[in-house]
C-alpha cells in the first residue's frame, strides 16, 4: 500500500507543493488525492470532511494519520531530496515554526484562493466567492505557478526532447500497416517543421485501401511528391478532406491532377475553399496558404466507395464546423482526422466549438472503433495485427481515449459555466480551467504559451475558453493577450 496525501485541489501553493513532491517521489510511494467527499470514507473511517478542507492529511500504509505540518514533514523525509528538511521538521523549534507557519496558511486559504475546481463541490461556494475577492486569487495563483516555475521549465525541456526525437525517428519515413491497406506518409516542410518540433504534432496524409485522406499543406508538397515516386502504381485511386484547414486541404487539386484520380469534399468544405481561405499571416507563414479549391472534384455522400471497401462519412463539427470523419465498419478503423487531437489538448485555434465536439464525441463512441487514426501523427489501437511503431502508435484502447477526452471536456465545460455564471472575467476563467492539480494542465504550460506567442494568441488556452462562452454568453469573448491577427494583404 501506498502513502495518500489528501490535499486541497483548489489551492494553488498546495497543488504546487504535490507537483514537486509527485517530481521526487520516483518510486510511486504516495498517492495524491484532492478532496472529495466520495474518497473520504473509502481512504480511513476517521476522516472528516471540515477537518481535511483545513488542513493536509496524510494516512500511512499502517492507517496512521499526520495533519498539517506533521504531513508536510513525514511527507518531506520519505525522498532524499527533502530527508533533511522533514527530519528538522519534525524535532522543536522547527517543528513548533513550521506549525505556526501552516496555521496561519490553513486559516486564510479561502482567502487566497478563488472558489475553483472540487472544492466547491465540498466547501461553501458562497463563504468562499465572498471571502475570496479576484486580487486574492491571483497572487496566490502566482505564487504557486513561481513555485512550480522550475517544474514547468523542466518539463517543457523534456517535451521539446521528446519531440525533437520523435521528429527526427519519424521525419519523412512511411508507415504501412495492415498489410499496405493503411499507408501513413509524414510529411515536411520550411518552416512547417517548426510545428512538430516545438509542439509535437506531426504532419501525414493518410491513405487507406487507396483513398488519400488529407494530403497536407502547399509547403509539403515536396515531401509528398517524393513520396508519391516510391508508391506503387494505383496507391492513390480517390483522395478526400476531411476538413478545410491548410494543413490537410493545400495539395487536393495538385494531388488529384497528379494521379488522375477523382476528388471528394464535402459540402460545407467545398464552400470555404472555392471562397479562399482567408487565414492569419501566422498560419501562413509556417504552414502555407492553401490555393483555392477548383473543378473537377465532387461532394461527399454518406459513403465513400473504394474497390471493395465502404466508408462511411459521418459529420464531426467541433473542430470546425465542416469536420467529416471516415469510418470502416468491416476492419472497426477510424480516421478521425482532427476531430480526435489527444485527450488533453489545450491550446486550439478560433474554428472550435467545444459544445459540438462534445456531442460529436459522444456520437462517435457509439461506434465499434478498435484502430483510431489521428490527424497528426498518431494511432491508438490495441490490435496484435498494428505493430508497436515508436513514436506512432499508442498503446491505448480507442474508446478508453475519446471517453477521457469527452470527460475532461465535460468538466472544463462546468467550469466554464460556473465561471461565467458568476460574472468572472475570461483570463480568470482560463485560470480556473487549469489548475495546477489537474493533468497536462502544468505539464504543458510552457507548450502552450509557446503556442500562444508564436500564432499571436491565435492558438491558446484562452480560444479554449472561447470555445465554450460564445455560446453561454451569447457574445464574442476575445482574449486579452496577443489578440493581434495578422492577414496578408489583399485578403478580405
Amino acid at each position: 500500500m501506498r502513502t495518500i496525501a489528501l490535499y486541497d485541489g483548489q489551492c494553488e501553493i498546495c497543488q504546487a507543493y504535490v507537483g514537486w513532491m509527485l517530481l521526487l517521489d520516483r518510486q510511486g510511494k504516495v498517492e495524491a488525492v484532492p478532496l472529495e467527499t466520495a474518497h473520504l470514507q473509502k481512504l480511513h473511517p476517521d476522516l472528516k470532511l471540515e477537518e481535511c478542507l483545513r488542513e493536509l492529511h496524510v494516512v500511512e500504509p499502517g492507517g496512521v494519520i499526520r495533519k498539517g505540518w506533521d504531513g508536510v514533514a513525514r511527507l518531506a523525509r520519505m525522498f532524499p531530496a527533502t530527508w533533511l528538511i522533514g527530519a528538522l521538521g519534525a524535532v522543536p523549534p522547527f517543528r513548533w515554526l513550521g506549525s505556526v507557519a501552516y496555521r496561519f496558511v490553513a486559516r486564510n486559504r479561502y482567502a487566497l484562493s478563488k472558489c475553483r475546481g472540487g472544492a466547491c463541490g465540498v466547501a461553501r461556494p458562497e463563504d468562499v466567492r465572498r471571502r475570496s475577492p479576484l486580487a486574492a486569487f491571483w497572487s496566490c495563483y502566482t505564487l504557486g505557478l513561481a513555485i512550480r516555475l522550475p517544474l514547468v521549465a523542466w518539463e517543457g525541456m523534456r517535451t521539446i526532447w521528446a519531440n525533437l526525437r520523435r521528429y527526427l525517428r519519424t521525419r519523412g519515413q512511411r508507415v504501412d500497416l495492415l498489410d499496405g491497406k493503411l499507408r501513413l506518409l509524414f510529411l515536411g516542410g520550411t518552416p512547417s517543421q517548426l510545428v512538430p518540433l516545438l509542439f509535437g504534432e506531426q504532419f501525414w496524409a493518410v491513405i487507406y485501401d487507396g483513398v488519400a485522406v488529407d494530403p497536407g499543406s502547399s509547403r509539403m508538397r515536396r515531401s509528398l511528391a517524393r513520396h508519391l515516386k516510391d508508391l506503387p502504381d494505383g496507391a492513390v485511386r480517390s483522395i478526400v478532406a476531411t476538413h478545410h484547414h491548410e494543413e490537410h486541404t493545400g495539395n487536393l487539386n495538385w494531388l488529384s491532377e497528379r494521379t488522375g484520380t477523382p476528388l471528394y469534399v464535402g459540402t460545407a468544405t467545398a464552400k470555404i475553399l472555392q471562397a479562399g481561405l482567408r487565414i492569419p499571416r501566422v498560419r501562413a507563414m509556417i504552414i502555407g496558404d492553401p490555393p483555392q479549391l477548383h473543378p473537377p472534384f465532387e461532394l461527399l455522400s454518406e459513403r465513400l466507395v473504394s474497390d471493395g471497401t465502404i466508408l462511411e462519412v459521418l459529420p464531426a463539427p467541433g473542430h470546425c464546423d465542416d469536420h467529416v470523419v471516415l469510418y470502416d465498419p468491416k476492419e472497426k478503423l477510424l480516421i478521425a482526422g482532427d476531430a480526435f487531437m489527444g485527450v488533453y489538448f489545450s491550446a486550439p485555434n478560433p474554428d472550435v466549438d467545444s459544445r459540438q465536439w462534445i456531442e460529436t464525441l459522444d456520437r462517435l463512441l457509439r461506434l465499434d472503433v478498435e484502430i483510431l487514426v489521428e490527424g497528426h501523427g498518431l494511432i491508438h489501437t490495441l490490435r496484435a495485427d498494428i505493430p508497436d511503431v515508436p513514436g506512432v502508435v499508442v498503446r491505448r484502447h480507442p474508446r478508453q481515449e475519446m471517453e477521457e477526452k469527452l470527460n475532461y471536456l465535460r468538466w472544463l465545460r462546468a467550469q466554464i459555466e460556473a465561471g461565467a455564471c458568476e460574472g468572472l472575467p475570461v483570463r480568470a476563467i482560463e485560470a480556473t480551467c487549469f489548475p495546477w492539480g489537474q493533468r497536462r494542465s502544468w505539464e504543458g504550460l510552457l507548450n502552450d504559451e509557446l503556442m500562444r506567442a508564436l500564432s499571436l494568441g491565435h492558438w491558446s488556452r484562452t480560444e479554449l475558453v472561447r470555445s465554450f462562452t460564445r455560446s453561454v454568453q451569447g457574445r464574442e469573448v476575445l482574449p486579452t493577450v496577443y489578440e493581434a491577427r495578422l492577414f496578408r494583404e489583399g485578403q478580405k
